[in-house]
């Protein structure tokens, strides 16, 4: 019988700005929706490349991770020198699906003041499986997975370890969950009846408009337009709300810090409008001295 021996376990190469779990140790997961994505995932696959996969999500092995509408996307490395790319895409809702789910929740007055509050009751998750509209997946079957790796099993460690820190996202945010089956969440606040607007920051006080909502294709918010003739003249134009773009981006689901990014970047913003401001002020009084 020909013996084959024992390989070495490859070894990541290490990652300096990835994405760190926020757990250490122990299971993943705080709120029952968090829990709950972690114990189907964890119900479809084998131990060991689930464990590695935590080990992954704890070293900030993922960089890149990505949440829409029209699934997650992100890149992992492992041991080679290429990131591996991973996507994840649960089934959407179908138009009449998404219909079906606003008349059901219309009918649960209480449970739709609840989710305006930002909360998910646990309850919703009963209601969408009872109308045929999980929010879970039911099987590793109902869910679209696939990493650039080698590795043919599905998941493996580096879907594994995308998997672990969605359940952190959720956490955060339970609404990334209908936004997985297509259901952007602004959309869903205003088809229940209420709004969404980005985290104002505490020690602002002055009235300020809504940021513009994200385009359709959010790839777009990353690239300047084609015509950027009118940038002077929109130096000089009051800026009635800081950190416009940063706000547009809403609470991001991968933020580490206790401090409000939103209420920072705000402060930030506002610090560099005055330093611009007192630049300008100090160019024209120049040119004014120097025309005499």
């Amino acid at each position: 019988m020909a013996s084959y021996g024992w390989y070495k376990p490859s070894v990541p190469k290490k990652v300096d700005n990835g994405i760190k779990a926020v757990n250490k140790r122990g299971a993943f997961g705080r709120e029952w929706w968090g829990k709950e994505w972690i114990m189907r995932l964890e119900r479809f696959n084998d131990s060991a490349r689930l464990a590695r996969g935590r080990a992954y999500a704890r070293k900030g092995q993922v960089t890149g991770l990505s949440v829409t509408s029209s699934g997650v996307t992100a890149k992992v490395q492992g041991s080679r020198t290429r990131p591996y790319s991973v996507s994840i895409r649960l089934t959407p809702y179908s138009e009449e699906e998404y219909q079906r789910l606003l008349g059901v929740l219309g009918l649960q007055p209480v449970l739709v003041a609840r989710m305006l509050g930002k909360e998910m009751p646990e309850a919703i998750a009963g209601i969408c499986r009872k109308e045929g509209l999980p929010l879970f997946p039911a099987s590793f079957r109902d869910i679209e997975a696939s990493c650039s790796c080698p590795d043919h099993a599905v998941p493996c460690k580096h879907l594994a370890a995308v998997f672990y820190l969605l359940a952190e996202a959720f956490d955060r945010d339970p609404f990334l969950l209908f936004t997985l089956r297509g259901v952007e969440k602004d959309a869903l606040f205003k088809a229940l009846g209420g709004t969404l607007s980005p985290e104002p920051a505490p020690e602002s006080k002055r009235k300020k408009k809504i940021a513009e909502p994200l385009p359709p294709d959010p790839e777009s918010f990353w690239h300047a337009a084609a015509d950027l003739s009118r940038l002077p003249a929109l130096c000089h134009e009051e800026v009635n709300l800081p950190a416009v773009l940063v706000r547009r981006l809403g609470p991001v689901p991968f933020w580490r810090s206790k401090m409000n990014f939103i209420a920072e970047m705000e402060v930030m913003y506002e610090s560099a409008s005055s330093c611009i401001g007192d630049i300008r002020l100090q160019s024209e009084a120049a040119e004014a001295e120097s025309r005499g």
